[in-house]
């Protein structure tokens, strides 16, 4: 899981809050998936702790990785804000209650969410399971840099911000704040 975006006011119209939580049906999957990711890392010659992160990855190194993605078996779950809809601010409080509603939406059990490095939308989910007693989904905080599959999200959040930017979810578009957008790849 990874977000991109900040919380607060929107300082645009088109200023967004998004999380996405990228999905993998078994074990098995998942590590290949990690392990996709390490053959790419080789083939363009980059060193094992290279990290791919799409806002700082070169563009070559972003369309290898892109054409990847589309290789790859997994799928996720988007959830965007667009911050000028809010009457207050968009808060991890609220990406993270859409982003349960969606999970539960899907009848999704029995998940072991890592996530990018971010105390407080770490602390928010954590209170939201908490409080819903979604005792079957577990939540790691782990860096970036050290988890391929990290990098997978952070690819995938921020190729849906675009969307998200663009309006251009694949034929659902996006109404406000309360309209969780899911997108398909």
């Amino acid at each position: 899981m990874d977000e991109s975006g900040a919380p607060g006011a929107a300082t645009s119209y088109n200023d967004f809050l998004v999380v996405s939580l990228v999905l993998f049906s078994n074990k098995e999957t998942m590590e290949n998936c990690s392990a996709a990711i390490d053959r790419l890392r080789k083939r363009l010659g980059k060193t094992p702790s290279y990290e791919f992160h799409r806002s700082s990855n070169s563009p070559p190194s972003q369309r290898e990785f892109g054409k990847l993605l589309r290789g790859l078996d997994f799928r996720f779950i988007t959830v965007a804000i667009r911050k000028s809809k809010m009457k207050k601010h968009a808060s991890y409080a609220r990406i993270t209650e859409l982003l349960i509603r969606e999970i539960l939406a899907q009848e999704l059990t029995g998940l072991k969410i890592e996530m990018d490095s971010n105390p407080h939308l770490y602390a928010e989910l954590r209170k939201h399971l908490k409080l819903r007693k979604l005792t079957s989904i577990h939540v790691k905080e782990q860096r970036s840099h050290s988890n391929n599959l990290i990098q997978l999200a952070d690819y995938v959040v921020n190729i849906s911000s675009k969307y998200s930017l663009q309006e251009t979810t694949q034929g659902n578009g996006l109404t406000g704040a309360d309209m969780p957008v899911r997108f398909s790849m």
